[in-house]
């Protein structure tokens, strides 16, 4: 039997509850501004991407508003897209550019981003259509308990006004604070978006390079600025005005030499980040996605070597230096020496080159 009515009515926290306890098998749309699926296998929220519907793919478009991937290669997906029948997160793993464990990750994303604007709706139309097997056209299923969905969800309601007092505008930048976050202690995701905070990233730009969403890392951004690890910058016309009728010059202040492990931190896992996921290997010529792995391949030893004269005053004498530094990837040399690229040191002109 199918159940509808308005959000006025039955929010969305009520109705992913009785679906849940009800055990229900079946597709939840929510018309609204913005349309929402939710897929459910006897109670269990296995997905929110309906391949019948006209809308862009969410998976899809979370990917593309925090980050994950550049241009060139949206390009190789869509590429990989067109000439074969494979879904999105199908490419992404045959293609490299996640693996099975990031993709489980990655598929618990949207269906909570979701739950959290979907409860903040009151407007709005909901529809479940039943099943009696399980869904049809679901590819890579994702297992969400909707109790600890909409407990999340909740959580993050509640604490969104204290996100927004604390961050008030996407052009904040960070430097470094009096204390540094051990890098053992912290997650993937939190290396990765600290490391653009150190770069200089306002926070626009790490939220949509954060590879995570808006909420998780405006939430470890307000942590760190709290415990001092970071030290928040409003930009100029945002600063507090104080006496004398004037507005203050609010320049981001010099970290000086104690925020230099902090920083060589970052830059650090930032690299290593960058070598456990594109560390590649050799190709076929005919592979539509050589270039593009060797494109990867060619920015990761790059960037090693930057943060090895950042370290060390000097380049390296060669990428064997690099290795044995921790810079780069053992798996990234052999491939790098498989491929015949050779890198030339030039100490009259304080730079190297890295040709095939």
């Amino acid at each position: 039997m199918a159940l509808e009515g308005q959000l006025s009515d039955f929010n969305l926290a009520e109705i992913l509850q009785l679906l849940a306890s009800q055990q229900k098998t079946g597709f939840l749309n929510l018309e609204t501004n913005r349309d929402l699926v939710f897929i459910f296998d006897k109670g269990v929220l296995i997905s929110t991407r309906d391949r019948r519907s006209r809308e862009r793919d969410p998976l899809e478009s979370y990917l593309r508003a925090y980050g994950w991937f550049t241009e060139t290669q949206w390009k190789h997906i869509e590429y990989v897209g067109q000439n074969s029948s494979l879904d999105l997160t199908e490419i992404l793993v045959s293609e490299g550019l996640l693996d099975e464990a990031e993709l489980e990750r990655v598929l618990r994303g949207p269906p909570q981003e979701m739950t959290h604007l979907g409860m903040k709706l009151r407007r709005g139309r909901y529809h479940f259509t039943p099943c009696k097997d399980t869904p049809p056209g679901v590819k890579y299923r994702c297992h969400v308990d909707v109790q600890c969905l909409l407990m999340e969800a909740a959580r993050r309601l509640d604490e969104e006004p204290l996100l927004k007092e604390v961050l008030p505008s996407q052009s904040i930048t960070f430097t470094a604070g009096r204390k540094v976050a051990p890098p053992e202690s912290l997650s993937p995701t939190a290396q990765h978006v600290l490391a653009l905070a150190l770069s200089g990233a306002t926070l626009g730009r790490v939220i949509r390079q954060g590879k995570a969403e808006s909420f998780v890392v405006r939430d470890l951004l307000k942590s760190w600025c709290q415990e001092d690890v970071l030290v928040k910058h409003l930009p100029v016309e945002e600063e507090d005005e104080t006496g004398g009728g004037g507005h203050s010059l609010a320049l981001p202040r010099a970290p000086g030499l104690r925020s230099v492990p902090l920083t060589v931190t970052g830059l650090a896992l930032f690299v290593a980040l960058v070598g456990v996921r594109f560390a590649v290997c050799p190709v076929a010529a005919g592979d539509p996605g050589r270039q593009l792995r060797l494109a990867q391949l060619r920015h990761e030893v790059v960037t090693a070597a930057q943060l090895y004269r950042y370290q060390q005053g000097q380049w390296p004498q060669d990428l064997q230096a690099l290795v044995r530094a921790g810079q780069l990837g053992p798996s990234a040399l052999g491939t790098v020496e498989e491929l015949g690229w050779r890198y030339a040191l030039d100490t009259a002109k304080d730079s190297f080159s890295l040709s095939s």
